[in-house]
């Protein structure tokens, strides 16, 4: 669209734009300094007046090759790519769309493995809560066969599936090593199928993984409230995270869910909250409890933008979107906890997720039958909602939640 404008003109051009998303000026120019100015400098080094694709396509290889080299991170990595498509979009288009920086898979595959990616994935209707992992699965499997000497499928057979299940066994857990055999399973029987591969290897996926039941911990009552003291309830931040961690403490809610939540989705009149979950998909409908009402008012009323967007919790920054998935309530969740002094280290289990724990410990020590703590939690398999029992190892010295006046008929102050 844009094809008569000099590189120089493009990049002053999309910085404006950016700045049309209600980004702010700083950082509009700061995405120009850092992420912009050295594709313009490429391009004036090749001798290029106009936005190239091969040029652009060059920088992005570089840019590739510098983060596998250990020369930038992973997040650097990601702003300069970001900043590389934003010329790109409005170059081609004439205009820029707010979108979140999707995941960057740290497997680099060539140009054969990426096609048979492609086919494999949209070949297969996948669940939305497997469709990722399936994914990785499937490119671990193909960059480990790049690694081996096999840059495509016609000299792999059956030593090369058992090695990468042997090499996948010694360094994941028993769990992992489970779900890498069902994946693959589907894999094969789809390169078998489509004429990729000479078998299905059925057999070499047919053997058992004991897996073992961990029971992650719940957080006490007492690192509850000490998180919570840390929120400045005052600022539309503030009153905002308030909301959203006393959801989470409270209801139980996984962290996508609370993301995902939308304005329509409370019922202010009958004192509910009514949803989809995001992994069972199934329908949940839970009390929403004076407390957590009146934070959610709060920061409605008096902390959140005024926008179009009718997701309840929105980013404090321009442009004043809904979150992207449940990451970045996790990190919020971290944040405060260490604000508190509280301990949060790497594959603690003591994430935003042990909320969802704590509720249903407490539940259980308050006497609420398993069936009842499975509802609430949207528990489709009564199983899970038993381990909660294992949670109350002892016995009453903490105090279970308030919940009292959270039936459906507990109406809010508007």
């Amino acid at each position: 669209m844009y094809d008569k404008i000099s590189i120089d003109e493009l990049a002053f051009k999309t910085v404006a734009a950016v700045q049309d998303l209600e980004v702010g000026i700083h950082s509009a120019w700061n995405e120009y300094c850092t992420a912009y100015l050295p594709v313009v400098k490429l391009h004036k080094e090749r001798g290029k007046e106009y936005f190239d694709r091969d040029i652009a396509t060059e920088y992005s290889r570089f840019l590739e090759g510098r983060v596998e080299r250990g020369e930038i991170s992973w997040g650097y990595y990601r702003f300069l790519k970001r900043g590389l498509g934003r010329l790109t979009e409005f170059h081609d288009t004439g205009k820029l769309e707010w979108s979140c920086p999707g995941k960057v898979s740290k497997f680099k595959l060539n140009g054969y493995f990426e096609a048979i990616m492609s086919e494999f994935l949209s070949h297969n209707d996948f669940h939305r809560n497997t469709y990722g992992d399936i994914a990785w699965v499937a490119r671990k499997y193909f960059a480990w066969l790049i690694a081996e000497g096999h840059h495509d499928l016609r000299a792999v057979g059956v030593d090369e599936v058992q090695q990468f299940m042997i090499y996948c066994s010694r360094h994941m857990k028993s769990s992992s090593v489970h779900n890498v055999k069902l994946y693959m399973k589907k894999l094969y029987r789809y390169l078998a199928e489509s004429g990729y591969a000479a078998d299905t290897y059925e057999g070499l996926f047919s053997f058992r993984v004991s897996r073992e039941s961990r029971m992650f911990p719940a957080i006490p009552q007492s690192e509850i409230a000490a998180m919570l003291e840390m929120i400045e309830r005052r600022t539309p931040k503030g009153k905002r995270d308030y909301a959203i961690l006393l959801l989470g403490t409270v209801t139980g809610l996984r962290a996508v869910d609370v993301a995902k939540l939308r304005l329509n989705d409370i019922d202010w009149k009958n004192g509910e909250i009514r949803i989809v979950q995001s992994k069972t998909g199934k329908a949940l409908t839970l009390p929403l409890t004076r407390d957590v009402g009146e934070a959610i008012q709060d920061y409605i009323l008096n902390g959140r933008q005024d926008t179009e967007s009718d997701a309840v919790f929105l980013r404090i920054h321009a442009p004043f979107q809904a979150f992207a998935d449940g990451v970045a309530i996790g990190n919020m969740y971290d944040y405060y906890r260490k604000k508190a002094g509280l301990p949060r280290n790497a594959f603690d289990c003591k994430g935003f997720h042990a909320l969802r724990r704590s509720v249903g410990r407490n539940m259980v020590i308050s006497g609420a039958p398993i069936t009842t703590v499975a509802q609430v939690l949207g528990d489709s398999d009564i199983n899970v909602a038993k381990k909660y029992i294992s949670l109350d190892s002892e016995h009453l010295k903490e105090c279970a939640l308030d919940f009292s006046g959270i039936g459906p008929e507990t109406e809010v102050a508007q």
